[in-house]
């Protein structure tokens, strides 16, 4: 990848169909404006139709010929992960890019999905391995396609505690609950790949993180909270690892990809802490997630 890569650098996509969970604001929408402009057909899947259906209208003020669809999904609902798969199935017969950006970040007080799920787990590893899993067939089965799952550098103090996983036992602290499903993202990308792999497919599983960005939530609460107002990137900029990794003809499987100086810069090949990305570890997530979710890949 160039050392300088912008959002110029991305290949024509007209033949692709992208999936961006979150792509209505924030992160995700920039996201899924610069796959627009590339000619991709664009899959904005978020919580509120009529708040997906504004970020077309906004998306086609910049790119009037931009090819935009939404679909409702609710990551912490497994009726509606089912109903969003069926529907773009119905609808689509490739998934070229797959973008896992959605998420929480540092939620002031401890807070459970309706499964009893830790929200912060809940939402942004649980719900994207039940969504990817719905999805994996299409994926499997479109030439060289592209999971990107959105970390962070929280995964560094991340730990899985599977005999505390809904932190019953432990007090609450959102940046270790924050920092646990970053961490469980960067285990749910290497055992992907393994996934892949294991059925001949060609598709690539990936991961990214943007930095310290000027979205709303990381401004107000998130790390640095005020601090982070002076010394954040804009969104234009965080979006550049994910639009990388999504799109980079060079990209290799389980490759992490984030700002070259940590919290900002242009996107870059990161180093992982691979004591933290052990095999074992990964494939005990991944069952557990299994049990969790009730997806298992290549049942779907």
């Amino acid at each position: 990848m160039k050392s300088n890569w912008t959002t110029s650098d991305i290949a024509n996509l007209h033949s692709k169909a992208a999936v961006v969970t979150g792509g209505n604001i924030g992160l995700g929408y920039k996201s899924s404006l610069e796959l627009a402009r590339k000619g991709a057909v664009v899959v904005i899947a978020c919580r509120s139709e009529d708040k997906g259906r504004k970020a077309v209208e906004s998306i086609k003020k910049e790119v009037p010929n931009a090819r935009c669809d939404v679909i409702p999904l609710d990551l912490l609902d497994k009726d509606s992960i089912r109903q969003f798969s069926e529907t773009f199935n119905d609808r689509y017969k490739q998934l070229s890019i797959l973008l896992l950006n959605a998420g929480v970040v540092n939620l002031d007080n401890l807070q459970r999905s309706t499964d009893g799920n830790e929200m912060h787990m809940a939402t942004n590893h649980l719900g994207h391995f039940a969504l990817t899993g719905r999805l994996f067939k299409v994926l499997k089965d479109t030439d060289n396609s592209r999971v990107v799952t959105v970390s962070s550098l929280a995964y560094k103090s991340g730990v899985i505690d599977f005999d505390d996983f809904t932190w019953e036992k432990r007090k609450y602290d959102r940046f270790k609950a924050y920092g646990d499903s970053k961490l469980a993202n960067l285990l749910f990308m290497t055992e992907l790949q393994k996934k892949f792999d294991s059925v001949g497919s060609s598709a690539v599983s990936v991961a990214a993180h943007p930095g310290l960005t000027g979205t709303e939530r990381q401004q107000s609460i998130g790390i640095g909270g005020v601090i982070a107002r002076w010394i954040a990137s804009p969104v234009s900029k965080g979006c550049l690892p994910q639009l990388s990794a999504a799109t980079e003809t060079n990209v290799k499987a389980c490759e992490f990809y984030g700002p070259k100086y940590g919290l900002a810069g242009p996107p870059s090949l990161q180093k992982v802490k691979s004591k933290l990305l052990n095999k074992e570890l990964s494939k005990r997530l991944w069952s557990f997630s299994e049990e969790l979710t009730g997806v298992k890949y290549g049942e779907e």
